[in-house]
């Protein structure tokens, strides 16, 4: 077949194909209509969603923002002293706590699907532990570490073991210690929590693994800041594997 002839009939093909397209749009029109008015209004629903979030959000950093500076406000001294300026002060430690703990937990119920909602369970939890009440704390930070693995839930595992270690529960709080020291993608710094699992089975006894942890983190760490508080609990403790010297605090 001449090409002129393959070139025309691919030509009618596509002429074909093209009416065949436009008939079926005119018969059509209506549902086409139709969908490119739904696709529009979704676009503009998924646009508004995300407006009313961010406006949301900006007004749930202002709220928890102000929950942090009293979170961070001083007790006033008895000396008469005169606060600083722009800093929020209080009578007792206990004011301070129960007033932070109140407006985080204000923003906890209100923007609790946001990260600042996220953020301020975890502030909760730090105010309970301010005002010794460490079975709410504990659920605080279970709530916290329900959801993704991120900055603050790594805060909050770290807060869990100490509560737990304070509750009396030091194989739960071991058991949280270790997984972040073996955690590679753990951001918190390696060289505290080695100590403080140290600390934990010193407190429990557990002699020999805690000179093991000491040992380990003056390997790893040997220009931490806790170093010279590792040696010498480290010296302690050998002492007293060898002789029986009483190594409590």
């Amino acid at each position: 077949m001449k090409r002129a002839q393959r070139h025309h009939l691919k030509q009618d093909e596509f002429v074909h194909w093209l009416d065949h397209v436009l008939a079926w749009g005119m018969t059509h029109q209506k549902n086409l209509t139709n969908g490119a008015l739904v696709i529009v209004g979704a676009a503009l629903l998924l646009g508004g969603i995300g407006i009313h979030r961010s406006r949301q959000s900006a007004t749930a950093q202002v709220l928890l923002t102000e929950a942090l500076n009293q979170y961070h406000g001083v007790v006033r001294t008895s000396d008469g002293a005169l606060p600083r300026p722009n800093v929020v002060t209080f009578a007792t430690t206990e004011e301070k706590y129960r007033t932070a703990l109140g407006s985080f937990e204000a923003v906890v119920s209100e923007y609790g699907g946001y990260d600042e909602g996220r953020h301020a369970q975890y502030y909760v939890a730090l105010c309970q532990i301010g005002l010794s009440d460490l079975e709410a704390a504990d659920a605080s930070l279970e709530a916290v570490r329900s959801t993704n693995r991120d900055l603050i839930w790594y805060l909050a595992s770290r807060a869990l073991a100490s509560v737990r270690s304070e509750r009396g529960d030091p194989a739960a709080a071991r058991e949280l210690y270790r997984s972040l020291v073996e955690d590679a993608d753990n951001p918190l710094p390696k060289d505290e929590l080695l100590y403080a699992l140290a600390k934990l089975e010193e407190r429990s006894g557990n002699l020999e693994q805690a000179r093991q942890y000491y040992d380990r983190m003056l390997s790893e760490h040997p220009t931490s800041q806790l170093s010279t508080e590792a040696t010498n609990r480290r010296e302690i403790l050998l002492l007293s594997l060898e002789g029986g010297a009483d190594v409590s605090d």
